[in-house]
């Protein structure tokens, strides 16, 4: 049986449905593209505006982060804790918040930490009682959600204990 020669002679490459294909993906990259910036934007905007950019770009990137104590030389360091990346974007997310709620003056607040880099720093204050945050930056507070302060107050509480120097008979 001999091949036909003419039906092969019919079939002409289309290289305008690739192109067509290119094109729509990469349309289809630039618009997720834009609804990812829009979107991460859109969930940290109020946060933004609580802590100032300077703030919150020390929040989410100093390399230096202390629980700070009364006494300074006794400051905790906690800028390798294990969680910090996920601590430090539960401050900067609006989802972390009571933004509805009348923040009240913070009456006892139990941890301070020091966010750093250089001479650049700013503090946040921890008022678990009262569920508020405060920050050295904008003199603001606002209402932290119960899931949020809960965690906050774990982690700082497993970064204490953690930091804490054992008696020399657990050695």
């Amino acid at each position: 049986m001999t091949a036909n020669s003419s039906d092969s002679a019919d079939i002409k490459p289309t290289t305008s449905t690739g192109r067509s294909a290119v094109l729509a993906i990469l349309v289809i990259g630039v618009l997720a593209a834009m609804f990812s910036w829009w979107w991460n934007y859109n969930r940290g905007r109020k946060a933004l505006e609580f802590y100032g950019a300077e703030a919150a770009t020390l929040i989410r990137t100093a390399p230096k982060v202390e629980i700070l104590r009364p006494e300074p030389e006794s400051n905790i360091d906690i800028s390798k804790a294990p969680g910090l990346l996920n601590a430090r974007a539960s401050l900067l997310g609006d989802a972390s918040y009571d933004w509805s709620a009348a923040a009240p003056r913070q009456q006892s607040p139990l941890f301070s930490m020091r966010f750093s880099r250089g001479e650049s720093w700013v503090v946040i204050t921890f008022d678990f009682e009262n569920r508020t945050i405060s920050n050295s930056a904008t003199q603001r507070i606002a209402t932290l959600k119960p899931k949020t302060a809960d965690g906050w107050r774990q982690y700082l509480a497993r970064a204490i204990e953690a930091r804490r120097p054992r008696a020399a008979t657990e050695r």
